[in-house]
């Protein structure tokens, strides 16, 4: 049975939840991707922001240096951890209807709380191109 480990893009680009508009640019620019996960300061995926928020965010009037990231991200994102199916990750992104999955490991944190006992630590990314990939082979 595929993993969706086996197909995954290792490692992702992550930004602070306090970072500014500016911030996620630079990011994107440099990398040439169009959208990144938003972490909290140990590591918990909080969200996602793509590279249409920023420009949703320009049209509206935000400016770039001062908005923080939390003002316009989308405050969750799909996840799928790295031990799950392959399949399975198909049945989301197609019920979803989204091209990408950020690929998280559990992991308790060293002060856990009833409502926080494990963080969601983004480790890769899923996309549709992974599943075309795996189709061909």
């Amino acid at each position: 049975m595929a993993m969706v480990k086996d197909y995954m893009t290792r490692g992702v680009y992550t930004v602070d939840v306090n970072a500014t508009l500016s911030d996620v640019v630079r990011v994107m620019a440099k990398y040439r991707i169009s959208g990144v996960a938003v972490v909290s300061e140990d590591g918990d995926t909080m969200g996602v922001i793509s590279d249409t928020d920023v420009l949703d965010a320009i049209i509206n009037g935000k400016d770039l240096e001062t908005t923080k990231v939390s003002e316009v991200m989308m405050p969750f994102t799909l996840i799928i951890e790295e031990e799950a199916p392959l399949e399975e990750a198909a049945r989301v992104m197609e019920r979803e209807r989204v091209h990408r999955l950020f690929v998280v490991k559990e992991e308790r944190p060293e002060k856990a709380t009833l409502s926080k006992p494990y963080l969601q630590l983004p480790v890769g990314i899923l996309t549709s191109s992974d599943l075309v990939r795996y189709i061909a082979e």
